[in-house]
């Protein structure tokens, strides 16, 4: 296993655009989709999952999904009398998306007050997480997985730290500041968008937010601007790389969008890929997620790992 993916995993039924009543019965989560994408890109077995479940027959249905992924489902630890978290996803025409959340419920939130379910953290060298896995975690589990991955980043361990940001989730933004930062400041990797840098951050435009992102790591930092440029900090630096995209494509739901752009830009660059490359992988990727319902796309669409020379 090569990456380590930690969050919390969601039954996400998705709105039919014919059929607005009707909901489509998916696996969903910021960090499984990010999980489903990798374990897609790289092969059965590079990837797990460490989070929990019931034992009820959704949670069932959901870790079965999660299986037939290719996924290591080790980790993913089983609560007796426990429901899984969900939601709801409707799009409008321009497939922004609004949420709909019951997931006091899950599981997954009481983790990590019991030191066994960091010991997970052991068994990759890459380990990948949200904001939104910290914001729903009880304040003790999140400050234990926090201590965690300090550790394990100086055994050597590479924490890939996406910002995604939001704030229903949070009891206020400063504490979600705060969080975000500390997270920031032990990754080695740093995946924000500029909607959480200025919903968060009050960031102004993407250079401040650069700024600002710089004052809180020494981790390289890769911002994305919603289909704009991608803009890159190596580590250390303060000088950012521009980095332009094709056009966005016309998008019929763009849940997933960012999730998918983390999985092709990470997959890549464990390939062996630079860095211009992998972030057109992520890019790639990520538009043929939104031309799709759901933030998970059928097998048959998903493009193949590109190498140095495939790209333009």
């Amino acid at each position: 296993m090569r990456v380590l993916s930690i969050g919390e995993p969601l039954i996400e039924f998705t709105s039919r655009r014919d059929a607005p009543s009707t909901f489509d019965r998916r696996a969903g989560g910021d960090t499984l989709n990010t999980a489903i994408y990798l374990a897609r890109l790289m092969g059965p077995g590079m990837v797990g999952y460490l989070s929990c479940l019931g034992d009820d027959p959704h949670s069932q249905w959901l870790r079965a999904q999660i299986a037939g992924e290719g996924i290591d489902t080790r980790f993913l630890l089983e609560r007796p009398g426990a429901r899984p978290g969900l939601s709801f996803v409707a799009t409008d025409a321009a497939g922004e998306r609004s949420f709909a959340y019951w997931r006091d419920q899950s599981p997954f939130r009481d983790m990590f007050q019991d030191s066994t379910d960091l010991s997970a953290l052991d068994h990759a060298d890459t380990l990948f997480l949200s904001a939104v896995a910290l914001a729903v975690l009880r304040p003790e589990g999140r400050e234990a997985l926090l201590d965690a991955l300090h550790q394990r980043r100086a055994q050597g361990a590479v924490v890939v730290f996406d910002t995604n940001y939001r704030p229903a989730l949070w009891p206020d933004a400063a504490t979600a500041r705060d969080v975000i930062g500390r997270a920031a400041k032990l990754a080695s990797l740093l995946l924000p968008s500029f909607d959480d840098m200025a919903a968060c951050f009050g960031s102004a435009d993407p250079a401040e937010a650069i700024a600002a992102l710089r004052r809180m790591t020494d981790a390289e930092i890769i911002l994305t601007t919603g289909g704009g440029p991608v803009l890159r900090c190596a580590t250390g630096s303060d000088r950012s790389e521009r980095h332009e995209l094709p056009p966005p494509v016309a998008a019929v739901d763009t849940t997933g969008a960012g999730d998918s752009f983390d999985a092709g830009l990470l997959a890549a660059r464990l390939a062996g890929l630079a860095v211009d490359r992998a972030i057109a992988a992520g890019a790639r990727l990520a538009s043929v997620v939104v031309t799709h319902p759901g933030a998970v796309i059928p097998r048959t669409a998903m493009p193949a790992l590109p190498t140095n020379e495939s790209l333009p």
